[in-house]
Formats: C-alpha cells, structure tokens, sequence
C-alpha cells in the first residue's frame, strides 16, 4: 500500500498497522480531519484510530481489506499455440488480475476472471494486458466464452495489429510474442 498519506507519522501509520488497520487516504491537517481505512469491527477500528490521532478525526472505513476482487469481462483472445490461450483484460491504475478459472467442454472454453481492485475506487489510464492460461487440448473450433457476461469473447490477434503498424525495414523483437 503506498504512502498516501504524509500527514501520518511512520509511528502512527504502524500502530494503526499493528492492530489491523490499513490507512488508505488521509487529511488530518484540513479543516475536519479525516482518514479512510479498512479494518473489521466499525467500534475497534474507530478505537484505534482515535487513539493513535486523536479523537476529532473522522473515520470512514470502506471494508475489512484494503482491495477487493471484482468479475472482469474478457475482451479478447487468441490461441498462441495449440494449447495455450492468450486472454486479454482492460485493467486501471494499480488493478491485477488475480485468477482465471476456465472449463472446457467438447463446444466451448468458459473463463472467468477475477480483478484485485483498491477497496477506495480504481484511478489511473485504462489499459488492455494478455494473460495465459492453458487449455486441456487446442482450441479448434470450440468457442471462448466470457464467464462474467455469457458470450463468446471476440477473436483477438494483437501481433497482426503490431506487424501492421512496423515500418517495412523494422525488424521485430523476439519479446513481441507477449503483446
């Protein structure tokens, strides 16, 4: 979790650490001082806090864990090689994906991802990252289908796009197999 908050004292932001409470925002030098954090039971947590910077800041705790996991929508894919598919997530910020779960059957691939979020909203330029996963056996002419909405996840093939945009005498890195 990154130092977003100056205003806190390495001691404080340990002690409130210490007792399970994760600082992910604050103002105390505003006019109402104020933290958001995460922790579980409302009573402890605001203890805590009051005792390690003060009485009169407000709390607002946004959930027991500082990030989440959320269902992501796949929006693309591409089998690389016989057996192993290429996924692709729009992503934000600091967002990861955390798993891929997938089923196969003789008609079809279902994956369903799961994205780990912050608990304080997602910041930051959007932005569309492959990740692999292999199939039991290739892909053929079964469908991908995206887990989150129930439709087939279109046919993606990004090297094609990087291939069209190099100039004629570019030669291309070995590392362009990941786009």
């Amino acid at each position: 979790m990154p130092k977003n908050s100056p205003d806190i004292r390495d001691e404080q932001r340990t002690g409130l650490l210490r007792a399970g409470v994760t600082v992910l925002e604050s103002d105390l030098e505003g006019r109402l001082p104020r933290v958001v954090v995460t922790g579980t039971g409302r009573e402890r947590v605001e203890r805590v806090v009051a005792q390690e910077l003060g009485a009169g800041v407000d709390v607002e705790i946004v959930g027991e864990l500082p990030r989440s996991l959320m269902p992501r929508r796949c929006v693309g894919h591409m089998e690389r090689e016989p057996g192993r598919l290429q996924l692709r997530f729009v992503l934000r910020g600091d967002e990861h994906v955390d798993d891929i779960v997938l089923a196969e059957d003789d008609e079809a691939v279902v994956v369903f991802a799961t994205v780990c979020t912050s608990a304080t909203g997602v910041e930051g330029e959007a932005w569309e990252g492959p990740w692999h996963v292999y199939l039991d056996r290739p892909l053929g002419r079964r469908l991908v289908i995206d887990g989150v909405t129930g439709k087939p996840v279109p046919y993606k093939n990004v090297l094609a796009q990087l291939c069209s945009e190099w100039p004629a005498d570019a030669t291309p890195h070995a590392h362009v197999d990941d786009a």
